[in-house]
């Protein structure tokens, strides 16, 4: 027998939406599509069901009222049609979600794996912008095993009638990619004309290596992380590094996913946001690593990831959003927004915040003992009603409100006497979390903004002093020297040596003090005594300002 679902919203239109389906009892066999009944479509969807009784569960995100209904299958055909209300429109508020960290396929048995399907899952659940990832359908995925590409044309423009077919006024399908997969970290890239292969900055030999630690350390044989970003980032595209603290054990086997150049990477300018939401509504150890960055003086927008993989029935990852405030609805607005730090990220509820009528990202100039109105509005979604609520500053829960209600509005008068940040929080009772990015208060320059390294290189040949010129990059001026170079550059700068037609590169990311303290992140050193669980790494151990003191004043010595 039928069993038809029509999905509508308040409008009566059709609306995208998941449906699950599941047997209660006194069934022969449970629904035909897979044990769990889960599919997403756009507003109506015929299941064959076998006879007996069915709960169905008809979802939209947690933004919109869930359906919940018991159908009984007897003789005839049932139809159900139904209506998802919303609870909160979002966009009302200016703000739309996004999505930049997934893998479409993962298994070249499971025939989900493709963008059409990737796109109807993330408007089921409501997302509005969604930056696919890599691989993004079979063909791509097989392409990248058996090593041969179309380098000629980009993934947009190979994808572009599908990217065409899926965009409306109300959702947008990019290509996006974790583009950077290596010991140092991995870093998802949105807004960008990638060209194959997807995988070109992985690191294809370290990754066998670690599951078993069998010999030495493999060499690094592609570009480090903010030069792979670099080369590929176009002109409003934004870089981010994913889940910073994330790494497990296997077999014995210390695995690392930790974003190990995230100190060297803020200086340089390669990165534009970090993860701070991801496997955890409430992830700590992000949310740490985050305040250590903003402490130290650093501009940092904060985003949720889900890191989700369309061609499985996980979709425990795909509740974390990140929201941005938007005054056009296209891509180039939206990455402008998430740089600017117009952001929340939530797994459910919504966290309004504003310092004297400014939103998150603003920076606001103060005198000593100045006084500041804060204002925060938190709306709950359909799990739970509102459970706290707390103003945070430089870090520090500043104040907190327990509450139990469907919405809250706090206002607050703050002291400031020093350069601050301030931003809001909040828990439903069902655990779910918001986080909005911070107003700044400072009166002072952000620390990673033009960040530059004094750098003095003494160069020796044979023993001796040497005389020869040097040049910047790919900077076709060159400059004589002798004995010593001295010069300010970007941390992310090649210094250039030439003596007597023989020329050395001098990169600044591979100091050996600061390969220590990455080493010392990815081979899991910090965690020898096995103090800490998988996904924990204390914000210390990621060493941001002996990074930046390690790259203000930089002693060189190169040997010819």
């Amino acid at each position: 027998m039928k069993f038809t679902a029509r999905v509508c919203n308040e409008k009566k239109e059709a609306i995208f939406c998941r449906i699950h389906v599941y047997a209660i009892s006194n069934c022969s066999e449970t629904p035909r599509e897979n044990n769990k009944a889960t599919v997403y479509c756009n507003g109506e969807y015929v299941f064959e069901l076998a006879p007996g009784e069915y709960g169905i569960e008809i979802t939209k995100g947690k933004l919109f009222s869930p359906v919940k209904v018991n159908i009984q299958m007897a003789q005839d055909d049932v139809v159900l049609e139904t209506v998802l209300t919303e609870i909160i429109d979002t966009k009302r508020l200016g703000l739309y979600s996004f999505d930049a960290h997934s893998h479409v396929s993962r298994s070249l048995s499971v025939q989900t794996g493709n963008l059409e399907y990737a796109s109807t899952v993330m408007k089921g659940e409501d997302y509005h912008f969604f930056f696919a990832g890599s691989p993004y359908d079979q063909e791509t995925h097989r392409e990248d095993i058996d090593v041969c590409y179309n380098a000629e044309v980009s993934y947009r423009e190979r994808f572009s009638d599908v990217i065409a077919a899926a965009n409306n006024d109300s959702f947008i399908l990019d290509i996006g990619n974790e583009i950077v997969k290596c010991r140092y970290g991995h870093m998802f890239i949105m807004n960008y004309d990638q060209k194959p292969p997807f995988s070109q900055y992985y690191d294809r030999a370290w990754d066998p290596w670690l599951f078993t630690k069998i010999g030495d350390e493999p060499r690094f044989m592609i570009p480090y992380p903010y030069e792979a970003l670099r080369r590929e980032r176009g002109r409003n595209s934004v870089a981010v590094a994913a889940h910073p603290t994330s790494w497990w054990f296997h077999e014995g086997e210390f695995i690392s996913n930790i974003a190990a150049t995230l100190g060297f990477e803020i200086l340089a300018e390669s990165i534009d946001a970090m993860v701070i939401m991801g496997y955890d509504r409430d992830h700590r150890y992000y949310q740490s690593l985050w305040y250590d960055a903003l402490n130290n003086g650093y501009f940092m927008p904060g985003v949720a990831e889900t890191d989700h993989t369309f061609d499985t029935n996980q979709t425990k990852y795909l509740e974390f959003k990140t929201y941005t405030y938007l005054e056009d609805f296209t891509i180039d607005a939206l990455c402008t927004s998430v740089k600017a730090g117009r952001n929340i990220v939530s797994s459910g509820p919504i966290v309004l915040l504003s310092v004297n009528g400014q939103l998150p990202g603003a920076v606001l100039n103060y005198q000593a003992g100045e006084e500041f109105r804060v204002r925060i509005e938190a709306f709950p979604c359909c799990e739970a009603p509102l459970h706290q609520v707390q103003l945070i500053v430089n870090g520090e829960v500043w104040k907190e409100y327990s509450v139990n209600e469907e919405r809250i509005e706090v206002n607050e008068i703050t002291i400031i006497s020093q350069d601050s940040y301030i931003l809001a929080k909040c828990y439903d009772a069902a655990g779910n979390v918001a986080i909005a990015n911070p107003v700044y208060i400072k009166n002072t320059p952000f620390v990673n903004r033009d960040f530059k390294s004094d750098l003095t290189v003494k160069v020796m040949k044979d023993g001796e002093p040497a005389d020869g010129r040097f040049w910047i990059d790919d900077d076709p001026h060159k400059t004589a020297f002798s004995k010593e170079i001295t010069s300010k550059i970007s941390v992310a700068a090649e210094v250039n040596i030439e003596v007597e037609g023989t020329v050395k590169t001098v990169k600044l990311f591979e100091m050996d003090e600061l390969q220590s303290i990455f080493r010392n992140l990815y081979f899991g050193y910090f965690n020898r005594d096995r103090r800490y669980r998988a996904g924990e790494v204390p914000a210390e151990y990621f060493e941001l300002s002996r990074i930046r003191s390690l790259l203000s004043k930089v002693d060189l010595h190169v040997r010819f």
